[in-house]
């Protein structure tokens, strides 16, 4: 099956990432300076004019910076295009949000999709379901084995299970810390342990890693669910270093996912303070970047949106009341006072049993 044009992310006029979609289609467009030059031109401007020098050298810094993307787009694509025909993709956490989306997107254009969760997958998609603990090693060897005699060899990796408590650092239990741990965490390396060899093996294939902007800053009331999703952003890459320089597989391709918050329900009663700079995603915009980055076959590749989530690195290396100053301003550090979750914990469940049981009083 031969590769397809994927869709292009679409972000609301009512945020900045519009904004940013627009300058790039105008004035970030390598086709501006030449025609901004002419315009001043027919307005009697001469060659040693300042408005004309401006635009030459504007002209020559876009043209340079184009240049360089170019080439490293080119860098990042090496390799032999996508034929969907030979692929299996297995998506973890599939049965909900992103990875049930991307598993029925896939399911849509007749790829061989595997997906492994806690439930089984609800859809009318042909999609191969299997009930699978990853925070469970034997129960992944158990499965992997059943998915090798059904399906085939998984050549895809989409490393999407994840779940949020959402309390203080002193109202955590120590079973809640490690239930997050082991999922969004060790359940990723216990998964790319499992299917790395044959990767390496065939020197073919692709990683995606779901981490978090909340792996690059942090907030109140989700310090296990930040250390988690740092944990994963730091294994990928290490991941990346060891595929090139220890194995020397080119062939098997990485991509770093670090969406801000997704409306997926799982941070179910969030809320921003300035939608305008830092809006929720909704799952199809990650999605489509994802299938994108599958059929262009990009190797060290990084997906950070929305637009505001590429200045988060920035902000942490400036000084503390930088820092402070953004989180107050985007809500963040109060942004999980009403967080209300999609029912991951069983507290969430208890707490909606109980909910219901007054409902009937």
């Amino acid at each position: 099956m031969k590769s397809k044009n994927t869709l292009r992310v679409v972000y609301s006029r009512k945020t900045i990432d519009f904004v940013v979609q627009m300058l790039k289609a105008t004035v970030f467009h390598l086709s501006f300076p030449f025609f901004i030059i002419p315009c001043i031109k027919l307005y009697g401007v001469t060659n040693e004019s300042l408005a004309f020098n401006i635009a030459a050298i504007y002209g020559v810094i876009l043209i340079v910076i184009k240049t360089a993307i170019a080439f490293h787009q080119r860098k990042q694509r090496q390799g032999d295009k996508i034929e969907w025909d030979d692929e299996i993709v297995l998506i973890t956490g599939g049965a909900s949000g992103i990875g049930l989306l991307l598993a029925e997107s896939l399911a849509i254009r007749r790829v061989s999709v595997v997906v492994l969760d806690v439930k089984h997958v609800e859809t009318a998609s042909d999609i191969d379901s299997y009930i699978c603990d990853v925070s469970n090693p034997a129960e992944i060897a158990r499965v992997a084995a059943q998915i090798r005699e059904d399906v085939g060899e998984p050549t895809i990796i989409v490393n999407n299970a994840g779940i949020v408590i959402g309390k203080s650092i002193l109202d955590l239990s120590t079973d809640d810390i490690k239930k997050t741990m082991d999922v969004n965490f060790l359940g990723q390396a216990f998964i790319i342990k499992e299917f790395l060899p044959n990767l390496i093996k065939n020197n073919h294939g692709h990683i995606i890693t779901l981490s978090s902007v909340m792996g690059i800053t942090s907030a109140p009331k989700v310090a296990d669910y930040c250390a988690s999703k740092a944990a994963v952003k730091s294994f990928h890459e290490a991941l990346e270093s060891e595929i090139k320089y220890v194995y020397k597989t080119p062939g098997v391709k990485t991509t770093l996912v670090c969406p801000a918050r997704v409306e997926t329900g799982m941070f179910k009663g969030v809320r921003e303070r300035l939608p305008f700079f830092t809006p929720a995603l909704e799952p199809l915009q990650v999605v489509c970047q994802i299938m994108e980055t599958m059929e262009q076959r990009r190797g060290r590749n990084q997906i950070m949106m929305p637009f505001f989530v590429n200045l988060v690195p920035l902000v942490s290396i400036l000084p503390f009341w930088v820092t402070d100053l953004a989180q107050w301003a985007s809500g963040a550090n109060t942004a999980m006072d009403t967080f209300e979750g999609r029912g991951t914990t069983s507290e969430n469940t208890a707490n909606a049993a109980e909910a219901e049981s007054r409902k009937d009083i």
